[in-house]
């Protein structure tokens, strides 16, 4: 399964609103930002691992959230 790169928090959302479902955090990310982001896509059923230098945003079989 291919991987899309974010270059920061909002290109992150934008691709996981798109319906990527494999989306690597390739930037040095916040505390803030990365619990914010958790919070959101994990309680939607997305899994966050830590891929060989950045963090990766793995969504499979749920639908697109709403606009928030």
């Amino acid at each position: 399964m291919p991987v899309t790169k974010a270059k920061n928090l909002n290109d992150a959302e934008a691709l996981l609103h798109a319906g990527i479902n494999k989306v690597e955090l390739a930037y040095d990310i916040g505390s803030d930002d990365f619990f914010r982001l958790a919070s959101r896509w994990c309680d939607k059923g997305a899994k966050i691992s830590r891929g060989k230098k950045f963090f990766v945003v793995s969504r499979k079989g749920f639908a697109i959230p709403p606009n928030d």
